[in-house]
């Protein structure tokens, strides 16, 4: 590899679809993309926090299409972003609903996956993005 490949940032775009099947393409897409890059290491917790951000733009996708008929169809979408040091995963869904990091009760079924992401990433948040609801990223850091 040339001794500046690591500097130079590269973005991999994985288009979704409404379904719960996008997340295991998403997983797959990622795993493949950070194996390419050289980051396997990162691979099984970028899966992880893809995997709950895709399901949760897929649920918040049917939401805000029932809500907003405008925003029927309006398509998902998962960037990898590298740059030096961090790998950022951001998945872009219509609605606009800022996610809440919860604590649930034991007996809840729903709720922890957040937590999760919280536990795994260096670093999460979400943005809006005009005209397409918000992105909803997270942050590892590599050596």
């Amino acid at each position: 590899m040339p001794s500046d490949w690591w500097d130079s940032p590269a973005v991999a775009a994985f288009s979704l679809g409404a379904s719960a099947q996008s997340a295991r393409g998403a997983r797959r897409f990622t795993r493949n993309t950070l194996r390419e890059w050289g980051l396997a290491a990162l691979a099984d917790d970028a899966e992880a926090i893809v995997g709950e951000f895709v399901a949760n733009a897929v649920s918040h996708a049917a939401r805000a299409a029932q809500e907003h008929k405008d925003l029927a169809g309006q398509p998902l979408g998962l960037r990898l972003l590298r740059r030096t040091g961090e790998v950022m995963c951001a998945v872009l869904d219509p609605s606009d609903r800022a996610p809440v990091l919860r604590m649930p009760d034991r007996d809840e079924e729903a709720g922890r996956g957040l937590q999760m992401v919280d536990a795994l990433s260096d670093v999460w948040g979400w943005s809006p993005v005009t005209g397409r609801g918000k992105a909803v990223w997270a942050i590892l850091f590599c050596a």
